[in-house]
């Protein structure tokens, strides 16, 4: 916590001269070890402080939830939303960004990227346990002047679990609604000075299944007076899912992490061509290792070496339009089968300098390497004359047809810069530059600005400025499907600057916190993926960069303890993007409200209650329970947790880009139950 140690002296002077200032409200100006981030700098910083608008989610703060994946947890976040599309995966929006395949938000695991340079985003289907995780870091606004590209709305780092956060270890498991069930297991030792964890998790679940009724297929059936489409009918959300990671380090020299997550007989949701697909499942498999070395240099040098591997295995078999469809012309429907085998090497160099003239300086270079080998089985030719049999389901290549997407592959060489400058007693000053050189479409450089002001020991101003760029996906550049993308080789990054203004107080010597972001930005290059009618699916290009947009926001945080048992949190989000440029920003939620509050009414009992209300344009309001008991059995090992989703069985609908193919949107699940039982040893 080396950045954050001139405000904690300032807060600890202060209360010195002021008795009403107590060593909690010291913690609530500042925060504790809990309230710090990485995120914003690359160094840990207390949170109110750091040149960033962030949040900062610990694993105490998820067991207070009773949440079971990442997703639940992200939906406290302000500003942030989680729709979907075809309810496949979760489409994380931030600041209204939408996109189908999440591109314009970066995900990392670690601090290394999971985002699939396929189609740009996260691997489909991609969901994450959260009990190995130690916190969640998200950045609100442009990143790629330290994380290059995709961190274009934001950057979210999941930290998992080491040694130091598992003293023995702690097994569990969990059941619920729509055959919901998991299991989980940590281990951790320390020997000398070596450290050593194991986390497993296993998870299954039929999934919800609320009533499409109508579909893609309904409207083709309403054209052409056929009766084709399985709707009304369920979505198909089943899943199983299983995680494995292994993390073994000697503290300040090296690190070795390896880890395995599989989705398997993943539901298609909507279906993956908006027609409801009872049968239709995806295979993702992701393996990862990376291994950190901290070279030994003199002070006041530090730094490290890190190289990391990551390869997905994307296997869907799934019907785009379900048999009879059009006027009969395909009996077992138009049917897809596809491998997308992604590799991706990374090798990262990083070195800091600090006490130079109150400078702390970084450095880091590094090179990217992405493959892609694809293979593909349709029954169908795409023709002048439109969509037509091929007679036989086969491989693309003994059908004398292209891929979907071919083989592609790219290099990306970076450097950047950074300076954190303590300029003044109450100044703190951080510029940034990235340079990112790619083999496939050109240069993107990346700069950031960020003034922070000590107004007062309860008062802080920040001024933000950030450039962030969305690197066009294989898909984007090269895809020739029909039902997914037509690419343009020509295509450009997406780009955006965005200007913030924010302002922190804390209200002491009451344990009332507020904070107010307020944004604008514009955007250059977006590239847009228009729906087409679903009669013309050879069009030409369904894929392009049209002119950018502008739009504007705000941001609203409130804390306040009124008792050391009460803890009231509330978030207000607004944003509008201009009208007339992009479909897909016209779909987020303009005006969305969180309200948490975490009551501990006996020593071991505590009951959670939170609130979301989307605004528009999807328009609903869910309200969910959670009740923990801390020393279940008369035993603080044991923990046990009780949760009901959306307690008002409230019947709320997503909103979707596709409107003509899904009219009321996604259906989503409505009253659930969750109970969980830890046993830590």
């Amino acid at each position: 916590m080396k950045d954050s140690g001139v405000p904690y002296a300032i807060a600890i002077l202060l209360s010195a001269a002021n008795p009403a200032l107590a060593a909690e409200d010291i913690f609530q100006l500042y925060g504790n070890e809990a309230d710090t981030i990485g995120l914003a700098t690359g160094t840990a910083q207390a949170l109110a402080t750091a040149p960033a608008v962030a949040t900062v989610i610990t694993s105490e703060d998820i067991e207070r939830l009773g949440a079971t994946t990442v997703a639940q947890v992200l939906e406290t976040v302000p500003g942030l939303h989680l729709s979907t599309e075809r309810a496949v995966g979760d489409i994380f929006v931030v600041r209204g960004f939408f996109h189908p395949f999440n591109v314009h938000l970066l995900v990392l695991i670690n601090g290394i990227p999971v985002n699939d340079i396929a189609n740009g985003g996260r691997p489909q289907a991609w969901s994450m346990p959260v009990h190995n995780i130690a916190k969640i870091e998200v950045l609100r606004g442009p990143g790629s002047a330290l994380y290059g590209a995709d961190a274009f709305s934001g950057v979210i780092n999941i930290i998992t679990k080491t040694a130091k956060d598992i003293p023995t270890g702690e097994v569990g498991v969990y059941g619920g609604s729509h055959d919901t069930a998991g299991v989980w297991a940590l281990y951790g030792m320390t020997e000398s000075d070596l450290q050593a964890s194991l986390a497993l998790e296993a998870r299954t679940t039929n999934g919800y299944a609320e009533t499409v009724r109508a579909d893609q297929q309904s409207r083709i059936d309403a054209l052409l007076g056929t009766t084709a489409s399985l709707a009304p009918g369920p979505l198909n959300t089943a899943r199983d899912d299983f995680e494995a990671r292994i993390d073994v380090a000697r503290p300040r020299q090296w690190r070795f992490r390896a880890g395995y997550q599989g989705f398997h007989d993943v539901g298609t949701g909507a279906g993956i061509g908006l027609a409801l697909d009872p049968d239709g499942r995806l295979n993702v498999d992701l393996f990862n290792t990376d291994f950190t070395y901290r070279p030994p240099l003199p002070k006041p040098w530090e730094g490290d070496i890190q190289a990391s591997y990551l390869r997905t295995v994307t296997k869907g078999d799934v019907t785009t339009l379900p048999s009879g469809t059009l006027r009969g012309l395909f009996p077992v429907g138009i049917r897809n089968a596809f491998t997308y085998d992604v590799n991706q090497f990374r090798l990262d160099a990083t070195v800091r300098h600090e006490g130079f003239f109150g400078h702390q300086l970084s450095f880091g270079a590094g090179v990217h390497r992405s493959e892609n080998a694809t293979e593909e089985k349709v029954n169908y030719l795409v023709t002048p004359a439109g969509i037509l049999p091929a007679g036989r389901f086969a491989n693309t290549r003994d059908l004398g047809i292209d891929k979907a997407l071919p083989d592609s592959e790219r290099t990306n060489i970076y450097a950047f810069v950074q300076d954190q400058w303590h300029l003044a007693p109450d100044w703190h000053l951080t510029a940034g530059l990235r340079v990112d050189r790619y083999s496939d479409f050109g240069t993107a450089v990346n700069p950031r600005l960020a003034l922070v002001w000590n107004a007062a020991p309860d008062l802080i101003f920040k001024a933000l400025y950030g450039r962030a760029f969305r690197a066009p996906s294989f898909f984007d550049l090269y895809g020739n499907s029909p039902f997914i993308l037509v690419g343009d080789r020509g295509i450009k990054p997406e780009k955006i600057d965005m200007l913030e203004l924010v302002a922190f107080k804390s209200w002491a010597p009451y344990p009332l916190s507020t904070t107010l972001n307020i944004f604008g930005y514009e955007t250059r290059d977006l590239i847009a993926i228009e729906p087409t009618d679903p009669l013309a699916f050879a069009s030409p290009s369904n894929n392009r960069n049209i002119d950018g947009t502008r739009g504007h926001g705000l941001e609203f945080e409130l804390r306040y303890d009124p008792v050391p048992d009460i803890r009231l949190k509330l978030n207000y989000a607004f944003q509008h993007q201009d009208e007339g440029t992009s479909l897909m920003g016209r779909i987020a939620p303009e005006q969305q409200f969180y309200g948490e509050i975490n009551w501990r009414f006996r020593p071991h009992w505590q009951l959670n209650t939170r609130a979301k209300w989307i605004v528009d344009p999807s328009g609903y309001a869910f309200v969910d329970l959670t009740l923990r008991n801390t020393e279940a059995a008369g035993a603080d090992r044991w923990d046990v947790t009780l949760g009901v989703n959306n307690l008002f069985d409230t019947d709320a609908h997503e909103a979707t880009l596709f409107t003509r193919a899904l009219p009321e949107g996604v259906p989503l699940p409505g009253r659930n139950v969750t109970a969980q039982i830890r046993y830590r040893f």
